[in-house]
């Protein structure tokens, strides 16, 4: 009952935050990242939190929903496609320590893409079947649906499952400057990368590699994180590659 609570906190404290830096309204986000919380949360704990996933969807959604029936199918299909990932990956045999490549691939391909068709697809039935969204704009709907939760698998999941074996007490002081040094550089990049017309996005490459080759696992999920956060706040701000395009394009 206690992790129950808890993911649920996490679930809905994570979602409130996110939409405050929704593209559209108060409900279009670039990234959602209850979806990586609920997929760590279901990997660490089993499948008995998912009351606590459900129940944090659909408080989040009901405020901006068409409707109390629409909230509870989205919340519904929120909690599946986190489930559906999981059963993915236990079927692989998934390892949440992300040592080999094969696991890292499995987030990726089958946590992220393929785990996330299930609630982009039910969260858009709800809808369509509410009157909030249009025959016409299904595709696009469920486009968006999909990419928001595949990539809040994909940024949020692999930073707290690695984080999880982090020990900053055993590196050196000489280490922790260049952890220090490498994440103000890439913040730095990124925040000219994405905030320039030049669109200049490769020259956040080589900050992730140092990241990876230098703090394995740990350094490449933080690395990835922080630039994924400096490009959504570029995309909230309608800048930089961001300004231009369809709310799809942005996504």
């Amino acid at each position: 009952m206690v992790r129950i609570v808890l993911v649920a906190a996490a679930y809905y404290g994570a979602a409130r935050l996110s939409l405050r830096l929704a593209l559209v309204g108060e409900s279009v986000t670039p990234v959602w990242p209850p979806t990586g919380i609920a997929v760590v949360a279901l990997l660490l704990f089993g499948r008995r939190v998912w009351p606590g996933i459900l129940l944090a969807a659909f408080l989040v959604n009901l405020p901006i929903s068409p409707s109390p029936a629409a909230a509870a199918g989205i919340a519904v299909g929120n909690t599946l496609g986190p489930l559906f990932a999981c059963f993915l990956l236990n079927r692989v045999g998934f390892q949440p320590k992300l040592e080999r490549l094969r696991d890292a691939l499995a987030i990726v391909f089958l946590g992220a893409l393929v785990g996330m068709l299930v609630s982009a697809t039910v969260g858009t039935i709800t809808l369509f079947e509410s009157g909030a969204v249009m025959a016409s704009g299904l595709g696009a709907a469920w486009s968006v649906w999909w990419t928001g939760d595949a990539m809040g698998v994909l940024i949020v999941a692999p930073f707290l499952l690695t984080i999880r074996s982090f020990r900053l007490g055993a590196w050196s002081w000489a280490r922790r400057l260049e952890a220090i040094v490498l994440l103000l550089a890439l913040f730095a990049v990124a925040r000219f990368v994405f905030w320039s017309d030049l669109h200049p996005l490769h020259l956040v490459i080589p900050f992730i590699i140092w990241a990876a080759w230098r703090f394995r696992q740990h350094g490449a999920t933080t690395a990835a994180l922080l630039a994924s956060a400096v490009a959504i706040w570029a995309a909230v701000e309608g800048v930089g590659p961001f300004s231009r395009g369809t709310l799809l394009d942005k996504m």
